[in-house]
């Protein structure tokens, strides 16, 4: 028996570990203690023995035992597979040429084209290229990027003998038989060749400016102009050959109430030409009430406040033309284009009345021949001064039946204007187409014309109505037809109203 340990003597401070009594060690515990030293001492000396080899193959041959145990199976799962159609494009690649090599230096050039114009020029060009200085510096020199023109024009002459006026028209011997004794008198005159100084002035006008320029067509409009007077009568004529243009301008609501659309809605249409002559009735213009529609639409549209300057501009210029121009249509009547032969002379002339006893004014008659034909006709408009050759739609389609507004009846230099200067009547009138006819036939004996076998055409009235068609009476007894005559115009004093030897119509 152990004595009791006393507590008295222990420090207070001291924690319980160190006042508990120690509990001695099993055999047990050293036991596992030791094979756990044994088992980590052999696993580390193992590695180095021969003994490695053969425990690393007996735990392949565990390991492949486990598997070869499991059980694998097997399913046959139907698919179906939908192939795609395979779509071969055969793509051509086009290979570009190689470009051409780049220049090693400034090449001089000199080249030159030729090309032809819509308006028939033909045209020539030249590229000229120097070696220069700077860029920066050329672009201050004016003459380092010019370009020069030059248009070469063959001025024709003009038709001065029978042989050479026959040329144009073989007939006009015949026609004119004192032709040949009029031309050793007769002198190209001076407004042929104003004629083509007004043309040439206007392409270097033009050309200078870059503008569209006269084409060829209009440049050779023009033969000949003649200032002729007969040896015997003395009585002058001016004689020009040249195309013939159609000009469509002109309305009288005296005579025409109506128009045709065809003729007015054309871009280059005038309701008024140079001869005209104070209203004869009430009846109003046809084109009157569309001006003055026009006009109250300018108006209105002038009235609008904030318009741009430029705008304001047209439109007041635009309805003061159209004042005017109403103002005319009420109080006077212009020719007809469509109804009335007449010829339209060009600008050139007007002015040199005073001056030259050959210039043709407004009024003057005419003869108009074509082929072997010859029709009687006025001088009823002017038109440009770079233009020779122009009548009226109802002269054109004399000459061709094919003729319109915007169709020449002949477009060669076949077509002879004759003109009787001075011959104008004063006051104008309205169209007479016999007393023109009359006067015309009176100035041609004058020159010696017609010839044998040729007269001057006679022109039908265009505004006469056609004459009604009479009725045929057929009797019921099965007599001959009897038609009904017009009654007789008033016999003279002492004269039979009914003819000698001719029975009056019996009324059935």
């Amino acid at each position: 028996m152990k004595p009791p340990i006393d507590t008295t003597s222990l420090n207070p401070n001291q924690g319980p570990s160190q006042w508990e009594p120690r509990q001695p060690r099993g055999a047990l515990s050293s036991l596992i203690r030791l094979l756990v030293l044994i088992i980590i001492s052999l696993l580390l000396v193992i590695p180095f023995t021969p003994f490695a080899g053969k425990i690393k193959q007996g735990i392949k041959e565990i390991v492949s035992a486990g598997r070869s145990s499991t059980e694998v199976i097997t399913r046959e799962i139907e698919r179906r597979v939908e192939v795609p159609v395979e779509v071969v494009k055969e793509v051509i690649k086009e290979v570009p040429a190689p470009p051409p090599p780049l220049p090693d230096d400034f090449i001089p050039r000199k080249e030159a084209d030729v090309s032809t114009f819509f308006n028939g020029i033909t045209i020539k060009t030249k590229l000229l290229t120097e070696q220069g200085t700077y860029a920066s510096l050329e672009r201050l020199d004016p003459e380092a990027y010019k370009a020069e023109f030059q248009l070469s024009v063959r001025v024709p002459k003009a038709n001065q003998t029978v042989a050479e006026l026959s040329r144009i028209n073989p007939s006009l011997p015949s026609l004119l038989p004192d032709l040949a004794a009029m031309l050793p008198t007769a002198k190209v005159s001076g407004f042929y060749h104003k004629l083509y100084e007004n043309k040439t002035n206007g392409i270097q006008r033009d050309i200078t400016r870059l503008n569209k320029i006269l084409d060829r067509h209009n440049f050779f409009d023009c033969e000949t102009i003649l200032e002729m007077s007969h040896p015997t009568s003395q009585r002058k004529a001016l004689l020009i050959q040249s195309e013939m243009d159609v000009v469509c301008d002109g309305t009288d609501g005296d005579r025409m109430a109506t128009l045709d659309e065809f003729i007015y809605m054309s871009d280059y249409y005038q309701p008024f030409t140079s001869y005209a002559w104070a209203k004869k009735t009430k009846t109003p213009n046809p084109l009157l009430a569309r001006w003055e529609a026009r006009l109250a639409k300018a108006t209105e549209q002038f009235n609008v406040k904030g318009l741009p300057a430029e705008k304001n501009r047209e439109l007041k210029a635009l309805i003061d033309t159209l004042k005017v121009e109403i103002s005319e249509m009420k109080a006077r009547s212009s020719l007809i284009a469509e109804k009335d032969p007449f010829i339209v002379l060009s600008l050139l002339f007007r002015g040199y009345t005073s001056t030259n006893k050959y210039t043709p004014q407004m009024g003057d008659y005419a003869v108009v021949i074509y082929g072997d034909k010859m029709y009687p006709a006025i001088c009823g408009d002017y038109g440009p001064t770079q233009k020779m050759g122009e009548a009226s739609l109802f002269m054109a389609k004399a000459v061709s039946e094919k003729a319109t507004p915007y169709r020449r009846p002949e477009s060669d230099l076949k077509i002879t204007y004759l003109i009787f200067p001075g011959t104008a009547e004063k006051p104008n009138a309205p169209p007479n187409l016999d007393h023109w006819h009359d006067k015309c036939s009176a100035y041609l004996k004058e020159l010696g014309a017609p010839g044998s076998g040729h007269e001057l055409h006679r022109w039908e009235d265009p505004f006469k109505k056609p004459e009604p068609v009479p009725a045929v009476i057929v009797p019921i007894d099965g007599t001959t037809p009897v038609v009904p005559s017009v009654a007789p115009a008033a016999a003279p004093a002492g004269a039979s109203a009914t003819p000698a030897g001719s029975t009056a119509p019996k009324t059935p």
